[in-house]
Formats: structure tokens, C-alpha cells, sequence
């Protein structure tokens, strides 16, 4: 196999997270982007339990990898950048709907197999492949269901892959293109309800509450002058959290 498949593995571990068991997300409990179903079919069980995906090394995900979504994904026959960006998508999607969506871009059967046909039609190809292979593998996320639930996370990572392919076509990665976010991560949350749920925010909360016993307590200028002040500051400590917290994100 090609040496870019250590980089194309070191990327992909970049863009997928650890263990998680989404409600929303109907490939169920995954760890490093695999799936249940994946690392049953990859041990030969009928199943396996959430536990035994907790607990999948990255050794043994690397060989998933390179088993059953590299050599489908035509990891050795494509162009270097594009063979990353099938991967990935394959990894997503799964290796079929990948090479289909190239194969529509390159205007070749779409029998989901890299072959001659595709491989001549790949290297033939007049324009920016992977720029057209990116709008594509976008068009097709566009049309599930699950678009509103993952819908960011997926552009995000599809815009980080484009960045990549790029300067693995150039034989190198730039240091400024760093992976992105998982693909099944939700963006953080930067709503007020998520913001005191830290808990930097409750010193702002005690001293509103303070201010409300200031105005409870009497009704003289000096009382509403020193509530007036503390909700004003309350005010500001609060936007400088939530400015904070949009920042991380």
C-alpha cells in the first residue's frame, strides 16, 4: 500500500472523535468513526456490545481502516489527494456511495468500483477534481435526513478534507491545515442556558441576587442607585462569558 496511507490514517484519526453513543445518529454506538456493525462484520460476530466498542484500540480501528475502506475507497489506484478524499468520504458514507459520487463527477459508470474506466477518467479530468469532488460529496450529505442534526460538522469536515487533499497532492501538509471537527460532533452550544451551566457564571448570579434584595429592602435612592450598579455590572460579566465561550468553539 502507498506510504500516504499513514497520512491519509493520521488525518482521519484527526477528523473522528472517540467513543460515541449519539441517539440522533442512526450508525449507532462508533468509536474512531467505527461502527458497531463495522467491528462485528470485521471480527466476524453477529454483533457486539457498546462496551466492546468502548474499548476498540486505535491499532485495531487503523486495520479497519485499511481492510475494508482504503483498498474499496481505491486507495492505491486514484491521484494522490483525491485517494484521501474518497477515503474519507468512504469512511463517512461508506466506500461505494464515495467512488459513485466520483465516478458522477468524472461522468463514468456509477457501479461504485474503481476500475480502469474510472482510474483513466480520474487522471483525464480537466479542472479542479477535488474542488468538484468536495461540491459533490456536499450535494449528496445535503439530501439525508440527518442534515439538520450534523449538518455543520459535516461542511466543516468536508472544508478541512478539500484543505488537506490539496497539500497531500503537493507532497507535504501544511502546518496552518489542521483537522477538523468529527464529523458526528454537535457544535458547541453557546446559549445562555449552556453558559451557566458553568460554574464562572455564578459569581455574576450572586451578585443579581443581590442586587434584587438591594431593591426588595427599601425604596431610597441610595438602595436603587448600588442595584443599578450591580445589575450593570452582572450584565457585563455575563456577555464577556458567553464571548468567551463562542471564542473556544
Amino acid at each position: 500500500m502507498r506510504e500516504t496511507l499513514t497520512t491519509a490514517l493520521d488525518l482521519m484519526f484527526g477528523h473522528e472523535g472517540g467513543y460515541v453513543n449519539n441517539p440522533k445518529d442512526p450508525g449507532g454506538v462508533t468509536k474512531y468513526g467505527i461502527t458497531h456493525r463495522t467491528l462485528a462484520a470485521h471480527r466476524g460476530v453477529s454483533s457486539v456490545t457498546p462496551a466492546e466498542v468502548k474499548v476498540l484500540t486505535k491499532e485495531e480501528a487503523a486495520e479497519i481502516y485499511r481492510c475494508s475502506y482504503w483498498v474499496q475507497s481505491g486507495g492505491d489506484l486514484l491521484p494522490v489527494g483525491i485517494d484521501f478524499m474518497v477515503f474519507d468520504y468512504g469512511v463517512n458514507s461508506g466506500p461505494t456511495q464515495a467512488v459513485k459520487s466520483l465516478q458522477r463527477v468524472v461522468g463514468v459508470n456509477t457501479d461504485g468500483t474503481v476500475g480502469g474506466q474510472t482510474v483513466a477518467a480520474v487522471n483525464a479530468y480537466k479542472g479542479d477534481l477535488i474542488g468538484a469532488y468536495a461540491a459533490e460529496r456536499l450535494r449528496f450529505m445535503k439530501t439525508l435526513k440527518t442534515w439538520p442534526t450534523f449538518g455543520r460538522g459535516w461542511q466543516n469536515r468536508v472544508v478541512s478534507v478539500t484543505a488537506q487533499a490539496r497539500q497531500i497532492a503537493k507532497g507535504n501538509i501544511a502546518a496552518g491545515v489542521v483537522p477538523g471537527n468529527p464529523a458526528k460532533a454537535n457544535p458547541a452550544d453557546t446559549s445562555i442556558k449552556e453558559v451557566l451551566k458553568k460554574p464562572e457564571a455564578w459569581g455574576p448570579l450572586g451578585a443579581l441576587i443581590t442586587a434584587g434584595a438591594s431593591l426588595l429592602s427599601g425604596t431610597g435612592p441610595v438602595q436603587w442607585a448600588l442595584a443599578l450598579v450591580i445589575v450593570a455590572g452582572v450584565v457585563v460579566g455575563l456577555y464577556s462569558l458567553i464571548n468567551k465561550r463562542g471564542d473556544a468553539t
